[in-house]
């Protein structure tokens, strides 16, 4: 199914309405996040993908690269922007789980029977759609009001039931995956979210300034990596996520972000605030590349999961 959704993607993103670059101005389309909507790194903002006017459909295509030692989160996906108030966008996500973990895990469920285990792959897809309610966080600079935004997050955890091996090719837990022996309940879910953004030209130091506030309504466990609701706690809870940033030029970028969890796992699978420190350059509408500092605060076994992450988007 996504492989059909990445096709209708990209022929919308070739439409004759389709302009090369779109007419709005470099950057204000933002990045592309970890979970395929525009904004930045780890939360979406108000503004809809790529630099597509009122009148123009514009896509784009984006990878990401999250290093946290033994874990690794690969991404990718695509957008389009349909006359700056609808967006589309589909993603991938790799969380590749190493070896050292996943032997952990075996020696904790076998009392130390078994300690050592091949790594294993957790993946999810995510289908988004965003609509844009009201305002424009950049041209609206009379209006004290923000741009407003909604969307849903339709999200299916691949792994949910996939067993871990040993590495003699055993299954000692058929139909089990990782989500399930942390206790999550369910293999996918929908968060629907509401973004607020506003960008003041500028306001700090004579650079411009640009803010979001985002609330969301979620079951999902680590975004969803980690499957969704648990026994104890199997209702929507809020959670709230906001970016600060400086463009000291049009084409630089520097901020911070961050995001909170419900922790409905606990134990091992613990989740705490997660947020980052970024800088995204905008050398043309071309293209965009994102470095990041990014923790995630806490991953099974992993008490801090913090690392280097790096975005490029490429607008088509």
């Amino acid at each position: 199914m996504i492989r059909k959704l990445f096709f209708c993607l990209g022929l919308a993103s070739l439409s004759p309405l389709a302009f090369a670059t779109g007419s709005s101005l470099v950057a204000t389309g933002g990045i592309t996040s970890f979970e395929g909507t525009a904004g930045g790194g780890i939360t979406p903002w108000a503004m809809i993908a790529g630099y597509g006017s009122k009148e123009e459909i514009q896509g784009t295509a984006a990878l990401q690269q999250l290093d946290l030692g033994e874990y690794q989160l690969r991404t990718f996906g695509a957008a389009v922007g349909i006359y700056d108030r609808v967006e589309l966008s589909v993603q991938r996500q790799n969380l590749k789980v190493e070896s050292g973990i996943v032997s952990n895990v075996f020696n904790l469920l076998t009392e130390g029977a078994i300690n050592t285990a091949p790594g294993t792959d957790i993946e999810q897809d995510i289908i988004g759609l965003k609509v844009k309610v009201f305002g424009d966080a950049i041209f609206d600079q009379n209006s004290p009001w923000p741009q407003v935004s909604v969307g849903a997050q339709y999200k299916k955890n691949r792994d949910f039931d996939t067993s871990l091996a040993l590495s003699d090719g055993s299954v000692p837990l058929p139909d089990t995956g990782v989500p399930m022996l942390l206790g999550a309940t369910e293999d996918s879910g929908t968060d629907y979210y509401v973004s607020a953004s506003k960008l003041w030209l500028g306001a700090a130091w004579g650079n411009n300034l640009l803010a979001n506030v985002t609330a969301r309504m979620t079951k999902a466990n680590t975004f969803g990596l980690l499957g969704f609701g648990s026994a104890s706690d199997d209702d929507y809870e809020l959670e709230w996520e906001g970016s600060l940033a400086i463009l000291p030029s049009p084409s630089t970028a520097v901020g911070v972000e961050w995001r909170t969890q419900t922790n409905r796992l606990g134990g091992l699978a613990e989740e705490k605030t997660a947020m980052d420190l970024f800088i995204a350059y905008f050398p043309n509408k071309h293209w965009s590349l994102t470095a990041a500092y990014v923790d995630l605060g806490h991953l099974p076994f992993d008490q801090k999961a913090s690392g280097l992450y790096l975005s490029a988007t490429v607008n088509l």
